[in-house]
């Protein structure tokens, strides 16, 4: 092998290496971008869930609130009723307790 040839191989080689180190470099970089993106998005989901979560406990006790409110209107218009209803309830539930004993 003449030595231009030899020469020539090598800068061949050590630019291919070159290129290696920047594809290397380049996929590092994409990777710690995808991760950052990544970790972005699950950060994002976590504070949604939270939100909804926050949002749904809150329907909720509003709920309970007026439902317990609407009880207490019903009772106190027909205490009689109430009272006979879960009288009622409660035998039955005896009933049905009794039985699986």
């Amino acid at each position: 092998m003449t030595r231009a040839m030899k020469r020539h191989a090598d800068d061949g080689f050590s630019d291919s290496i070159e290129k290696l180190g920047d594809d290397v470099s380049r996929i590092k970089d994409d990777l710690a971008e995808t991760a950052h993106d990544v970790a972005e998005a699950a950060a994002s989901g976590v504070s949604m869930a939270r939100r909804q979560v926050a949002d749904t406990v809150k329907m909720a006790r509003k709920q309970s609130r007026e439902a317990a409110k609407t009880l207490a209107e019903q009772i106190e218009e027909k205490p009689w009723t109430s009272v006979a209803i879960a009288a009622g309830a409660g035998v039955l539930l005896g009933i049905l307790l009794s039985r699986r004993g």
